[in-house]
């Protein structure tokens, strides 16, 4: 990091004032301490495909760099994680070195369940593979794994699970075999 004058090269530690941009570009209105002190600047998306769309809650921390140094094109990179703000608890259901992709939705207040997510793990047995969850652990979701795919509605609600070998629909209820 480093200042020569009015130029700012490197990455800041911002947060986030605004997630809701007036002209529609998914700008942020962000607080740079470090640079700016109390006053906000907007700062372009910079994302990894341009069909990528992703708006951070208010507060949330981002990571801030100044195209060629110039305070007036600030341009946010990323997300900075800090005590207020942790990743969907799902992502710590998995066991420590196993791979994994977890994208959920901002926690809606302190406190609560992420509403929806996505997880992709290598993990092995019923835990592992791919999970679609709607609406937190008592909403609708998909799974699909090693030992087989599971469609439900929530827990003790209607389900279909198939394995290799049957069909089991509302928990056992009724059963076809393969």
């Amino acid at each position: 990091m480093t200042s020569d004058g009015n130029r700012f090269d490197g990455t800041y530690q911002g947060v986030v004032v605004s997630n809701v941009d007036p002209i529609g570009l998914d700008r942020l209105l962000v607080r740079i301490g470090d640079v700016l002190g109390d006053e906000p600047v907007w700062a372009s998306a910079s994302t990894a495909a341009p069909s990528m769309n992703v708006v951070p809650l208010i507060n949330s921390g981002v990571w801030v760099e100044f195209q060629d140094g110039d305070l007036s094109r600030a341009v946010w990179t990323g997300f900075r994680r800090d005590v207020r703000q942790e990743g969907p608890p799902v992502a710590n259901s998995i066991l420590p070195g196993v791979p994994q992709i977890v994208l959920g939705t901002p926690q809606p207040a302190v406190g609560t369940l992420p509403q929806n997510y996505l997880l992709i793990t290598e993990q092995p047995g019923p835990t592992g593979g791919i999970q679609l969850q709607i609406q937190g652990p008592a909403g609708p979701c998909i799974k699909l794994n090693e030992t087989g795919i599971e469609l439900s509605c929530g827990p003790g609600l209607a389900s279909i699970r198939l394995t290799g070998t049957s069909v089991v629909i509302n928990n056992g209820t009724f059963i076809i075999p393969k």
